[in-house]
């Protein structure tokens, strides 16, 4: 007969595992079915409401350092999904815009990832559903010390 153990409640230890696995997942699906990593899905959904900002903007709203963000538009002006432009206001700053490929990989990513979302929900109530957006929501809003 098995043991049945008890919930494990180490939280900030849950949370980064299931980050982990989450990512790994994503990743693998939106490469298989977009040929785009995670990373750049979340710079395309970023640059689909922000065209054309600052890369600096686009750094502190994906949370990346300003080296991680150098290489990240880099690897996607390669892959031809953005075009970086030098600022009209500060020759020193580029800005990102997306290209028409970078507008259609955002749309495939935002399908890919609506069908990895009703995965993640499946077996949990709208209700339960509702009580983990807002708990992840808190969370993630939390100044940073």
């Amino acid at each position: 007969m098995a043991i049945a153990r008890p919930i494990d409640r180490r939280l900030f230890l849950l949370l980064d595992r299931a980050r982990n696995r989450l990512f790994k997942r994503a990743n693998r699906k939106l490469l298989h079915s977009a040929n785009i990593s995670v990373s750049q899905g979340a710079a395309l959904f970023y640059l689909s409401r922000h065209d054309g900002c600052l890369l600096s903007d686009l750094a502190e709203g994906l949370d990346l350092n300003n080296s991680a963000i150098t290489g990240l538009a880099t690897r996607m002006e390669k892959a031809g999904l953005i075009v970086r432009k030098a600022c009209l206001d500060d020759g020193r700053a580029m800005r990102a815009h997306l290209t028409e490929k970078g507008r259609a990989s955002h749309e495939a990513v935002k399908e890919a990832l609506r069908g990895f979302n009703a995965e993640i929900e499946s077996g949990f109530t709208p209700e339960e559903m509702n009580v983990v957006y807002r708990f992840l929501a808190r969370i993630a809003n939390v100044p940073l010390i």
